[in-house]
């Protein structure tokens, strides 16, 4: 009797407990939701960063639309963040991309947003953040100095002189100690991590004094022997010559020209176009 009677009690609790289990504090289940919560993948058309950026808005707001607790308390307001960084353009948007960067890793760390979801937004600002010529970090930090951090307002000037005044020859030395100012100003918390990750790349491109060499090596040898240009000889030395003196952004523009032109068929001989392209592609930036 006793023992059928503890067993008909077991069986009692047992549901009871799985039930109580099942019942779970809305608290507990929302925490497990949000950890749960992730983006699709971006899809395979969406390569550039503006088609990125408005596939991952999409996604998002499909999830919210879903379920509004999915990915967190936040989501609404990064969502709105993604959404003022898209109708942006240039410099303001890349500025907006790294303040919304930033704010994406505060809803994480702050537990607003589920860790997966702000990585994969993440990596879609830090695509739109980064910039393809000096000009476009110039423009990022122009846009509102003080939003990339304290020490953004005393990057200004010194950028727009390494892109429009410092000369060809001493390009590589200034990037160099402008690469190393942005690097200590992120370690000191003095510069957002998001700008510094996008700007590292370019400053350490132009602190590279490889293509500059390049460039005088092959302009020695055109000099040499112009005969082995081609047609175009005077416009290509002329060219050239002006590449190896001036600064960085009117250098690109006239890498820029001189590459369409040494592409034009009968233009500069075959093994001329072989020497001469890959020497100007790294300082069209």
């Amino acid at each position: 009797m006793l023992a059928a009677a503890a067993l008909g009690l077991a069986l009692w609790l047992v549901p009871t407990v799985v039930g109580e289990s099942s019942r779970s504090s809305p608290s507990a289940r929302s925490a497990q939701s949000t950890e749960a919560a992730s983006l699709p993948s971006l899809p395979a058309t969406a390569r550039m960063p503006d088609e990125q950026l408005r596939a991952t808005i999409v996604d998002l707001g499909d999830l919210v639309q879903g379920d509004p607790d999915a990915a967190g308390p936040e989501t609404d307001e990064v969502l709105d963040n993604l959404r003022q960084v898209e109708v942006l353009g240039g410099g303001e948007q890349r500025s907006a991309a790294v303040v919304a960067h930033d704010a994406v890793g505060a809803a994480v760390a702050d537990g607003g947003l589920a860790a997966a979801v702000g990585q994969q937004v993440q990596e879609v600002l830090a695509g739109v953040a980064r910039p393809e010529r000096l000009i476009d970090l110039v423009q990022t930090v122009g846009a509102d100095p003080p939003a990339i951090g304290p020490a953004g307002p005393g990057l200004h000037d010194p950028l727009i002189a390494l892109d429009h005044q410092v000369p060809a020859d001493q390009t590589a030395d200034r990037a160099a100690a402008l690469l190393e100012d942005v690097r200590n100003a992120a370690e000191q918390g003095e510069l957002s991590k998001a700008f510094a990750d996008a700007a590292l790349p370019t400053l350490q491109e132009l602190a590279d004094p490889g293509p500059h060499r390049a460039l005088q090596d092959l302009l020695a040898d055109a000099e040499q022997d112009p005969g082995a240009i081609g047609p175009a000889s005077e416009e290509v030395l002329t060219s050239l010559r002006a590449i190896a003196e001036l600064p960085v952004w009117p250098q690109g523009n006239e890498v820029a020209a001189l590459l369409d032109l040494v592409r034009q068929d009968g233009q500069v001989t075959p093994t001329f176009r072989e020497a001469v392209i890959p020497v100007l592609v790294p300082l069209a930036r």
